[in-house]
């Protein structure tokens, strides 16, 4: 974890004005992307990387999210979690940002906590959601920087993911936006983005980036499945190269794509 007693390393990261990569995902479905965005984390972990991975509500392994952080007055750093695969962990609320929305005094709160947060890493990795009425990002920080969507390979979730970006655009103007399928291989998740891109460009006027597509998971072997027990992927198993695969392109982007990042 960040080691917050250095306050010299977070001063020079604040005086330099450097701040952490973001990027953002969600789902367009408007469902918890919670466990894609672990295998991701652990795709665009580099070595001796500073890097916060963001839940929308709280998980089982974190004591504290950020909003009772706001609401008690505690250290942030009560809010963060050591992964046991190397990278930080905290979650934005209490519960999902669907049915609990956030009023704006905590999203104006919370944002100020992550952009403070984002001097201490080198990459966060945030969850987020459309706000339901208003249909804002869950904070105003996500349009900064990369939207990451997510999107099943059916025709109901090309069309979920079509309304997403509808509002995203009318909200936020043109942002870049990379599009994951999952549940597809390769030559699939391309067909269905390829069907949105084309939709969103004819009617919004928004070109899409593809990312990649992610794979269905494999059923548990039967023994394993009856312990809950579940085992590590082999590094050759299709969705852990689709994952890396993935990971590079999101590097990729970012050496072409200025960083949005404000000075």
């Amino acid at each position: 974890m960040f080691n917050y007693r250095d306050q010299a390393d977070g001063l020079r990261r604040i005086m330099a004005k450097t701040t952490a990569r973001m990027i953002s995902v969600i789902g367009a479905n408007g469902q918890p992307v919670t466990p894609w965005m672990n295998n991701l984390a652990l795709s665009l972990l580099g070595p001796e990387q500073r890097f916060l991975l963001i839940h929308g509500h709280r998980q089982p392994t974190v004591a504290h999210s950020l909003q009772q952080i706001v609401a008690n007055n505690h250290s942030t750093k009560r809010a963060i979690t050591r992964h046991p695969q190397g990278y930080d962990l905290c979650c934005l609320a209490e519960n999902d940002l669907l049915t609990s929305p956030l009023s704006q005094d905590l999203k104006t709160q919370l944002d100020g906590i992550v952009r403070q947060l984002a001097y201490d890493y080198d990459t966060v990795l945030m969850e987020t959601q459309l706000d339901a009425q208003e249909h804002h990002l869950a904070l105003p920080v996500s349009a900064e920087h990369e939207l990451v969507i997510q999107m099943d390979r059916s025709d109901t979730a090309i069309k979920a993911a079509y309304v997403t970006i509808k509002h995203i655009s009318q909200q936020y103007g043109q942002l870049p936006l990379g599009i994951v399928v999952t549940g597809a291989n390769q030559d699939q998740g391309q067909q269905y983005f390829m069907r949105l891109n084309q939709v969103c460009k004819q009617f919004l006027g928004v070109t899409l980036t593809f990312l990649g597509a992610i794979p269905a998971e494999q059923p548990l072997p039967v023994a394993t499945a009856a312990r809950h027990v579940k085992p590590e992927l082999p590094k050759h198993n299709p969705t852990t190269l689709a994952f890396k695969s993935v990971a590079h392109r999101l590097e990729k982007q970012r050496i072409t794509t200025p960083s949005l990042a404000v000075a």
